[in-house]
């Protein structure tokens, strides 16, 4: 539910906040279940974090379900770096792994 994944990303926040340096580089990625886009006003904007492919392409990348990605449930968020290129990996092949579908970003440290 959303109320409940607000307050994981509450604490995954706090948790970055007391032990991660404000201006060391971090990447946070994962399944955030987040078709809102709610994650990005609520930990990535305090933190100081980019989504990959909100820099790259303009917008997340839709991920889910594999077979047929509609919704962008899934999202790669960084600071501190720059981000050439980033990738939705579709297919036959990928969709037997998860049930989304993967994906990657190449980066450069700053």
């Amino acid at each position: 539910r959303g109320h409940e994944r607000s307050r994981q990303m509450e604490k995954l926040r706090q948790r970055i906040e007391r032990v991660v340096p404000r201006e060391a580089p971090l990447i946070v990625a994962g399944d955030f279940n987040d078709w809102r886009q709610r994650a990005t006003h609520e930990l990535a904007h305090p933190l100081g974090l980019h989504e990959v492919f909100e820099l790259v392409r303009g917008r997340p990348a839709r991920t889910f379900p594999a077979t047929w990605p509609f919704m962008t449930l899934d999202r790669i968020y960084v600071r501190g770096f720059k981000v050439p290129v980033a990738h939705v990996h579709h297919g036959r092949a990928w969709a037997r792994i998860s049930d989304h579908a993967p994906i990657t970003a190449s980066l450069v440290p700053l």
